[in-house]
């Protein structure tokens, strides 16, 4: 019985801490559809592809630090063309126009991400603990909780979370 407890409770905090990471890219969703009108399906794409971005550029002997400057500059160019070249376009469209242009988006995304950095997995030691975090007989997943609490640090201080409902 007691290894039942055990695994509730072990499933119960992992899935807290996966509703933390998921009510973050809701917010993402949120903030991105309110400051363009643009429901944006690409949101995760580009996410991975500045992802793959920071390691390839790291992979090629730069630090973390300046490859995350890289990094923000290469995103921050593309985000602007992308807005230049295809939602700016598309704007007083159709929801289902921009729907199914950010789904594409996605796709080309994702691809181009392959061809630049290729397939294989890489490596990005960001210096958060890996292994298993115990208390008493139940396992916590250490880089879960890490993430977790460095979510629930930013957000206390955004101005948005100190707002009230509209």
């Amino acid at each position: 019985m007691s290894s039942n407890v055990q695994f509730f409770f072990e499933v119960l905090i992992s899935g807290l801490l996966t509703g933390v990471l998921y009510s973050l890219v809701a917010i993402g969703f949120v903030l991105i559809y309110k400051a363009s009108g643009v429901f944006n399906f690409a949101q995760g794409a580009m996410v991975l592809f500045a992802a793959m971005t920071l390691v390839g550029i790291s992979d090629l002997g730069l630090n973390i630090p300046v490859s995350a400057i890289l990094t923000v500059i290469v995103m921050v160019v593309f985000a602007y063309s992308v807005e230049y070249f295809i939602l700016r376009r598309i704007v007083n469209q159709s929801q289902i126009s921009l729907f199914m242009v950010t789904i594409g988006l996605s796709y080309v995304l994702l691809g181009l991400g392959q061809l630049v950095w290729g397939a294989e997995v890489h490596v990005l030691d960001v210096g958060l603990p890996v292994g298993q975090f115990v208390v008493g007989d139940i396992f916590i997943n250490q880089f879960d909780l890490s993430v977790a609490a460095i979510c629930e640090s930013s957000c206390s201080r955004s101005p948005i979370s100190s707002r009230g409902p509209r």
